[in-house]
């Protein structure tokens, strides 16, 4: 099972339950899961497959976690860039890596946006099978430390944690937090670290 399936059955057994909320709006598992979907097909629309690395440098909002439920349903890995360290560095989109001919890798952005709209609304569930040992996210080079692969099967494992009614979303780099509390069925809010810096 994939983190994004279990979030999938919340959206279809409470889903008018309050998922997320941040400083501008508050999003239902119901809305959460069917933006996510629109989201996921306008990236295989644009060429994203199965196994592909997304980057992405967004403001920590309730709309960048649709993104990275997106990604997930779209059967890939997201690598989320810290906007204030990176400020210039990454297009507000989402970039990724397509073969082109021979050997040759080109890396395309997408946009986002046109699939955030609340009118984007997709309520089938995408069909694609992600494993528990598939890789959900990788955590970005810190100080010289490696990069940290982290499949399905560890971040399922923080649903086995106690969760109250509502939980916080520091904006640490992984998004852990974030999934613990879906995965719980919680309400998640923005830290207040994590609202200032997507103010």
């Amino acid at each position: 099972m994939a983190v994004h399936r279990i979030i999938e059955a919340h959206a279809a057994r409470s889903g008018d339950s309050a998922a997320i909320s941040d400083h501008q709006i508050t999003l239902s598992y119901r809305e959460l899961n069917q933006r996510a979907n629109a989201v996921a097909r306008h990236l295989i629309a644009h060429g994203f497959r199965r196994g592909g690395i997304a980057t992405l440098c967004l403001p920590r909002c309730a709309e960048t976690a649709i993104v990275l439920l997106g990604i997930l349903k779209a059967g890939g890995t997201y690598l989320l860039i810290d906007c204030d360290a990176n400020e210039g560095q990454w297009p507000h989109g989402v970039s990724f890596a397509e073969k082109a001919e021979g050997d040759e890798v080109r890396y395309r952005t997408v946009e986002v946006s046109p699939a955030l709209e609340r009118t984007a609304l997709s309520s089938a569930n995408l069909p694609i099978v992600a494993r528990a040992s598939d890789v959900a996210c990788v955590i970005p080079d810190r100080d010289g430390s490696p990069l940290v692969l982290v499949p399905h099967a560890t971040i399922m494992s923080l649903q086995q944690r106690a969760a109250p009614p509502r939980a916080e979303w520091s904006g640490e780099a992984g998004a852990l937090d974030l999934w613990a509390g879906l995965m719980n069925g919680a309400t998640v809010t923005l830290s207040d670290r994590a609202l200032r810096s997507a103010a």
